[in-house]
């Protein structure tokens, strides 16, 4: 294990946590999104990014309800139906903690992007950096923090942009060129439930 890494995963009292199973012998807390309630006289500032408000706010609190619980210098968030795709995922994660003194956000898994949009990152073959202001992408399933970024984070408000979104368009970051962990909807999404 690593002493100054912390896993906490996201979940919803609306479905299964599909983490619990492949994550039963390593330390980790959940934590468990209550079912928020949008405000009444809430109008979004940013429209066009999400169709379902709720299931986003949701979400977006989600992440950073996860975030106040943390307690070490490192933290990584998962969605509770973030899956491992590959056997070696936690000495990933462990040799990635060192680039939270280059980056304010690692990243283990991104989809929808267009990888011209990025570039290698000087001597760390796996993983890559926009070399454009703010590129699309959605990743917010397995990600790393230092907790100097924490207070950050939670100042945000939902304003109709989603946390990925959020993440990527505003932290300096990197991003694993490909995927360590795989987004199992099964239970379906939690942007959904």
């Amino acid at each position: 294990m690593c002493d100054d890494l912390e896993i906490i995963v996201v979940t919803s009292q609306n479905r299964k946590a599909l983490t619990e199973d492949w994550l039963s012998k390593i330390p980790h807390r959940n934590s468990c999104t209550p079912n928020y309630e949008l405000p009444i006289s809430w109008k979004p500032a940013v429209k066009g990014l999400v169709n379902n408000h709720l299931g986003a706010y949701r979400c977006f609190r989600g992440h950073q309800d996860a975030l106040k619980i943390s307690e070490l210098d490192s933290v990584l968030i998962l969605e509770d139906d973030a899956i491992p795709n590959i056997p070696n995922w936690f000495s990933i994660l462990v040799e990635a903690t060192g680039l939270l003194g280059h980056y304010e956000l690692v990243s283990f898994h991104g989809r929808q992007f267009d990888i011209r949009n990025f570039e290698p990152v000087m001597g760390v073959f796996k993983y890559v950096t926009p070399n454009c202001s703010n590129p699309w992408i959605v990743a917010a399933l397995a990600y790393m923090v230092h907790k100097k970024s924490i207070e950050r984070l939670l100042s945000y408000e939902y304003d109709g942009t989603p946390w990925d979104v959020l993440l990527y368009r505003n932290f300096h970051y990197c991003l694993m060129e490909y995927s360590i962990f795989d987004h199992d909807k099964s239970e379906g999404s939690l942007i959904d439930v």
